[in-house]
């Protein structure tokens, strides 16, 4: 395995026990660094074998990859001490992984400085667990500035928790309900807020909404005075990712309407001046779905005067397509004697269609007759537009707004399963890439990414899709393209797109792309497989002296 004397058959024993890639370079005397040894786990990661032993990195690497590991060992030799960075390898199956290598500098008895070891290490799983993280961290920042509107304008008391309870902020609603200041409530657990008598049933609501049980909870809360107020209290889980990151907490002060249900059976005037100050819609109807009551509150939430319009036919203003699902709803809810909660689409006089959320509960006489259903009603429009927010950046690149690796990996699994003929996937990236952020700054790197990604998607037809993976890597899926000429003009067509002069900002640019073309007609082939071939594709596209593409059939 080892043309050169090394003298360390102990070391060499050793070294071929390592998990970790060991690389021994050679100092020549003239500057240059030679492979000395490698061992088995090199041969069985990547590419090289015994016959590079004796050669120089530019006589086994392409230019750009030989560069970099010769600034890095050229500092070990210059300092006399240990370095370590991080570099990209591709491996013996064509993926591109994530190396921190260690370089060390040996002496020989006589005080020479003779050689050089690497130990390298895949830390591709630790990188993509701290992208996991800024992207997530980045992403519940912009959610939460998105909510931020509906947090201050709730009439409702909102407060946001982690997942063991403890309070993270809360609106000015909380404020005054709690009569603490927020300053005062963050940090602090809020079942410490709850009623003695009611805590158990609170860790037990907060549990299950977690779970998914998502319900309405009536707990007694006590304030800064020490009154306990009735509250109805909701537990939303945070979703990001299909990970629940934390609680949202909305509270009803409940204390008018406790007093409205108390004086109901006394006096129907006190019920109507009670629920005209409540800021969901109350709404009563009897078994025929006639109207026989509802709050003024539908001013607001639907911009129509109910006095003024009495006489309307059962759900006058839901949407057609969302009339049946409310009616079943309705008389289920009076069959089982169980309240219901649905969501749907609502006409506002003004502001077209709404999201509602109508929550039902059945009333019943003496002799288990029913009266009348009491339904409450609120727009849920900003949680609508709040979640198609988090949905989009769950699958989309915030930077480019192109579709992500998320996206384009369930979208490629669904034609796969569908058997769908016919699909080709193109790897690609912006040659040389680093030395723009190097020379010109990462600010004028992200601007020539956007540009990229327009240029890209512009150069496609509608229904093929292009996706950023990360940096400056992008894959173009193909659904309905089975043969290289086709393949191959796409190709074309995305240089051509890039040829055009760039300017940005202060900077006028050349910018390449090599291009990796994966084809299959396999009708079993998996996702994996595909990207990996248009991956290792690309990189002999790279080799070859970039500006290329390279095509795999398989």
């Amino acid at each position: 395995m080892v043309k050169e004397s090394m003298q360390l058959p102990f070391v060499k024993v050793l070294m071929e026990g390592i998990q970790e890639m060991v690389f021994v370079m050679r100092v020549g005397e003239d500057a240059n660094f030679y492979y000395a040894f490698i061992n088995k786990a090199v041969m069985d990661t990547i590419q090289l074998d015994p016959q590079v032993i004796g050669r120089t990195f530019r006589e086994v690497h392409d230019l750009e990859k030989a560069i970099l590991l010769e600034q890095q060992y050229a500092k070990v030799l210059k300092t006399g001490e240990p370095v370590t960075f991080e570099s990209n390898f591709t491996n013996i199956n064509g993926e591109v992984r994530n190396g921190k290598s260690t370089l060390t500098p040996l002496f020989d008895e006589g005080g020479s400085f003779t050689h050089i070891t690497s130990i390298t290490q895949d830390i591709t799983k630790e990188k993509i667990a701290e992208t996991d993280r800024d992207v997530n961290r980045n992403r519940l920042v912009k959610a939460e500035s998105q909510y931020r509107s509906l947090f201050y304008k709730n009439s409702d008391a909102i407060f946001t928790m982690d997942l063991h309870g403890h309070i993270l902020g809360g609106n000015k609603t909380t404020e005054k309900l709690s009569k603490y200041c927020i300053g005062e409530l963050i940090g602090r657990n809020c079942i410490e807020f709850v009623d003695l008598k009611d805590r158990e049933r609170a860790n037990k609501y907060f549990t299950q909404s977690i779970n998914g049980d998502l319900k309405d909870y009536r707990l007694n809360l006590i304030d800064k005075t020490g009154e306990s107020i009735g509250c109805l209290v909701n537990f939303i889980p945070i979703h990001l990712h299909n990970i629940i990151s934390g609680i949202y907490v909305i509270v009803k002060d409940m204390r008018e309407l406790d007093k409205l249900v108390s004086k109901y059976d006394e006096s129907e005037q006190i019920f109507r001046i009670i629920t005209e100050n409540v800021h969901d819609v109350i709404i009563m109807m009897n078994h025929n779905k006639e109207y026989l009551y509802v709050s003024p509150s539908s001013k607001e939430v639907f911009g129509f005067d109910y006095e003024k319009n009495s006489k309307h036919v059962p759900f006058f203003n839901i949407h057609r397509d969302d009339v049946n699902l409310l009616d079943n709803r309705f008389d289920h809810s009076i069959h089982h004697a169980k309240p219901f909660q649905v969501q749907l689409r609502a006409l506002h006089q003004e502001k077209g269609w709404i999201w509602i959320e109508i929550k039902g509960s059945p009333v019943y006489g003496d002799e288990q007759q029913f009266q009348f259903m009491v339904m409450t009603a609120r727009d849920m429009t900003l949680q609508k537009e709040y979640e198609k927010n988090l949905e989009y950046f769950a699958y989309h690149d915030s930077l480019t707004g192109l579709p992500n690796r998320r996206f384009l990996s369930d979208r490629l699994s669904e034609l796969l399963e569908e058997k769908q003929s016919g699909i080709t996937i193109i790897f690609l990236d912006i040659d040389d890439f680093k030395c723009i952020n190097d020379e010109w700054g990462h600010e004028i790197g992200d601007l020539v990414i956007q540009e990229f990604s327009k240029r890209l998607a512009e150069a496609i037809d509608t229904h093929d899709i292009a996706a950023r993976l990360g940096g400056d890597e992008f894959i173009v899926m193909l659904p309905f393209v089975d043969n290289e000429e086709e393949a191959i003009e796409v190709a074309n067509k995305i240089q051509r797109a890039m040829e055009t002069p760039w300017h940005v900002e202060h900077a006028e640019l050349t910018i390449t792309t090599s291009m990796g073309i994966a084809l299959s007609k396999q009708e079993d082939i998996s996702e994996s497989v595909m990207l990996k071939n248009a991956d290792f594709a690309m990189y002999e596209a790279k080799r070859a002296g970039k500006n290329l593409y390279r095509v795999k059939r398989f």
